[in-house]
């Protein structure tokens, strides 16, 4: 069931967004939303062949890329990223490029324009260490370079924020999950149990914890941080409850018919991952924002999407 508490189908201060990462999960998901709150919206795709509904091509690393898109009405919403973790342990530099250089350039462009801008950072900033739940006051000590790159973005952007007055607000991403995922955890797993429904393989020993939103909370909390954060603070972004894995995989499994499916960790950890997350969502919930997808039903729309969509053919390894 759906929490309408908090639910504003539509918004009134964002009235221009320009998105860039806009043929992502989150991007597309991002542009959808705001198009049908008849908001005017900009969508900024790196390739031609990427580029969703009619956008602008533009490689964000190059000085000036955004500047004749942004006035000072505009929303931008920074959605361009290298995301994966251990991708980004494979290829530390191709990260770097990305999310630091490419968010440098970003900022330059929005100082110049005057206008907001929401950063999406991520968990992966925390230090592992941390007590739980995590809080936005919580040490800051990556454990993979894509942790870095986004730790050294939140911290360009409060650089920007001190030094040019430029309206910046943050919002730490946890597990993001829903209709149009085409990677991660939940993806993999209801891949995985559609291959084979007797039989799983998961990564590590199974005790991982993460918090999962479902993606449509995550652009309503997007947008609802724009409206409603503070320049120059930071907002854990999630639902505040935490997930372990092998609990993860016995729901979902139990939800596609399969709950006497046999669970095989492989007690070999994912490289740069951080064991356990979750949020304390406290903060952003002061501002008003409550998710409204409980999480079986944001699984039971994941499932659904995942059976109707193309097949995955990969190996279960």
């Amino acid at each position: 069931m759906s929490d309408a508490r908090g639910a504003s189908p539509c918004h009134q201060s964002v009235t221009r967004a320009v998105i860039t990462g806009a043929s992502g999960f989150i991007g597309r998901a991002l542009v959808k939303h705001l198009q049908a709150c008849n908001i005017e919206v900009v969508p900024v795709s790196r390739f031609p062949s990427a580029a969703p509904h009619e956008g602008k091509i533009a490689d964000l690393m190059v000085s000036g890329a955004l500047d004749p898109l942004l006035d000072e009405r505009t929303v931008v919403f920074h959605m361009a990223a290298e995301v994966g973790v251990g991708e980004s342990v494979q290829d530390p530099r191709r990260n770097f490029e990305s999310n630091v250089l490419g968010t440098f350039e970003v900022l330059e462009s929005v100082r110049k324009a005057g206008c907001r801008m929401v950063y999406p950072s991520t968990a992966s900033i925390y230090d592992s260490l941390n007590p739980l739940p995590l809080r936005e006051t919580a040490y800051v000590k990556p454990t993979s370079p894509y942790g870095a790159s986004k730790a050294a973005g939140e911290a360009y952007c409060a650089a920007y924020n001190r030094s040019y007055q430029s309206d910046i607000r943050i919002a730490r991403l946890f597990s993001v999950y829903g209709v149009g995922m085409v990677r991660f955890v939940i993806y993999d797993l209801i891949r995985k149990i559609q291959r084979n429904p007797r039989r799983i393989e998961i990564r590590g020993d199974g005790e991982q914890i993460r918090d999962y939103l479902y993606i449509d909370d995550v652009v309503r909390g997007l947008v609802h941080i724009a409206e409603h954060g503070e320049a120059g603070e930071a907002y854990n972004l999630a639902a505040g409850v935490p997930v372990r894995l092998l609990d993860l995989v016995r729901h979902i499994a139990g939800l596609m018919g399969h709950p006497e499916i046999e669970i095989v960790p492989t007690g070999e950890p994912s490289p740069g991952d951080v064991p356990r997350w979750y949020a304390d969502i406290s903060k952003i919930r002061s501002t008003g924002f409550v998710p409204q997808v409980s999480f079986e039903e944001g699984l039971l729309r994941t499932i659904r999407y995942l059976s109707e969509a193309q097949p995955d053919t990969r190996s279960n390894r």
